[in-house]
């Protein structure tokens, strides 16, 4: 089984939208509000489970994890906060930079090759790590955001339009 465990600000959502669209895993969904970061202890998983982990930092979790480690659990972890000590585990697998330009779904957007960037950038506005500080290129991310929204949209127009029906379908064309 797999167990997804994510903060439930813009950061965790947009960071766990970006990995699920380039490796669909279905499973259980552990998260809260944006101050619950003590999420890894409501994980019940027992050995040969995957544990994915994004936008809480390791040292409020640590025990938790120690203990999912120790089950045999395979932990992959994405943070930009501040993480302590890490265990050096054989199932543990850590995506961790705590730069102050950096929050977690950019560490995610590097994972999966900027395939999802629009929603890297969606994140970064909301964690406050792009701003109106003069530092962002307004025309490249305009034309990012825009290529990949457009796309997005594109596909899902079409592949709302298969049915034999228009009530087979999710939306009817005219509503659109």
């Amino acid at each position: 089984m797999h167990h997804d465990v994510f903060n439930g600000d813009a950061d965790g959502i947009c960071a766990l939208h970006q990995l699920r669209l380039f490796e669909p895993v279905a499973g259980e969904l552990i998260t809260g509000v944006k101050r619950d970061i003590g999420l890894l202890q409501r994980v019940s998983a027992q050995a040969g489970d995957r544990v994915t982990v994004l936008d809480i930092a390791v040292g409020p979790n640590a025990d938790a994890l120690a203990c999912l480690l120790a089950r045999g659990v395979r932990v992959r972890w994405f943070d930009h906060h501040e993480p302590g000590g890490l265990p050096a585990h054989a199932l543990f697998e850590a995506h961790l930079d705590t730069a102050a330009d950096v929050c977690t779904s950019l560490l995610v957007d590097r994972h999966v090759g900027g395939r999802y960037r629009a929603w890297a950038v969606v994140a970064a506005f909301g964690d406050a790590v792009l701003g109106d500080d003069g530092s962002l290129d307004r025309a490249k991310l305009a034309a990012i955001v825009c290529l990949a929204g457009l796309r997005e949209l594109g596909e899902c127009l079409n592949y709302n339009g298969y049915g034999e029906r228009t009530e087979d379908l999710h939306f009817h064309p005219a509503d659109l």
